[in-house]
């Protein structure tokens, strides 16, 4: 983490030279000093300020995100994080951490090309265990099918599903914790129900709810989905319920792709009225 904040590691480094500076003076004042004590509290402390500088670096890291997933502030996200990219770190993790959150802004702003060009040149680095490598792969079709679907490009967004699920098969046989077999269904439901809609005009609107719904969903996937939540309704006749989802995206997010897609649906909503 600290790869992506040089100010903190700058300060790590500093720290820790002042640190060793002022044990050495101490030292050098009572050289009677037990010299193991001193070789203790040398590494005790150094080992606090690294950690405290790994916490500022995570604090800030998150306060970024929480800017981008509740806030909606993407442009300010953005000039806050699109610097990391030219950090390129070494930790395979990190370096896809990066590359996924900045494609999710981009399709927040609906530049869904600039996301799929981003996730296309992405490199799927290999990590110390062998499922990291298929975790990325997985995450990255996970975003292009969603860029793919707000598209509309149905034939590619049933391609990237069907990759979807293949990763998610793999995984599932050697992933043994809960938690990212659950993301991994939350994903694949979510793309599932996109790609029926897409190309039969009907899902299970509850299974997109549940998503909605759910405590751990963060404002700009509530809002993205429920954009198709009202696509949903509107496919099914039910001006109602859509309009008023509509209507919330509208006042949630007006200058990013939901609000100023709902805000399009929303103004055609009265000619589709007249037209029946």
């Amino acid at each position: 983490m600290l790869t992506l904040f040089p100010k903190f590691k700058t300060r790590l480094i500093l720290f820790e030279g002042l640190f060793v500076a002022l044990m050495a003076a101490l030292y050098l004042l009572k050289p009677t000093t037990n010299p193991i004590a001193m070789i203790l509290m040398l590494i005790v402390g150094c080992l606090f300020i690294a950690a405290a500088q790994y916490i500022n670096a995570a604090n800030t890291h998150s306060r970024q995100l929480n800017r981008l997933y509740n806030q909606l502030d993407v442009d300010g996200f953005l000039k806050e994080y699109e610097p990391h990219l030219q950090q390129n770190p070494r930790n395979p993790n990190l370096y896809m951490m990066v590359r996924l959150h900045l494609s999710n802004a981009y399709a927040a702003q609906g530049r869904f090309g600039d996301a799929m060009k981003l996730l296309a040149a992405t490199e799927i680095r290999e990590g110390k265990k062998p499922e990291q490598a298929l975790m990325s792969r997985f995450a990255v079709t996970s975003n292009l099918c969603y860029c793919a679907e707000q598209m509309g490009d149905l034939d590619a967004a049933k391609k990237y599903l069907d990759e979807l699920h293949g990763y998610k098969k793999q995984l599932e046989a050697i992933q043994e914790t809960k938690k990212p077999k659950q993301r991994m269904a939350f994903s694949c439901e979510l793309n599932d129900q996109c790609v029926k809609l897409l190309s039969t005009g009907k899902c299970d609107v509850q299974a997109l709810k549940t998503q909605v719904q759910s405590n751990n969903t963060q404002q700009l996937h509530r809002i993205t989905t429920s954009l198709w939540i009202a696509r949903a309704y509107l496919a099914e006749q039910n001006r109602r319920e859509a309009e008023n989802i509509l209507q919330q995206i509208v006042k949630l997010a007006p200058d990013l792709y939901p609000g100023k897609e709902a805000a399009r649906m929303l103004a055609e909503l009265p000619a589709a009225a007249q037209a029946k």
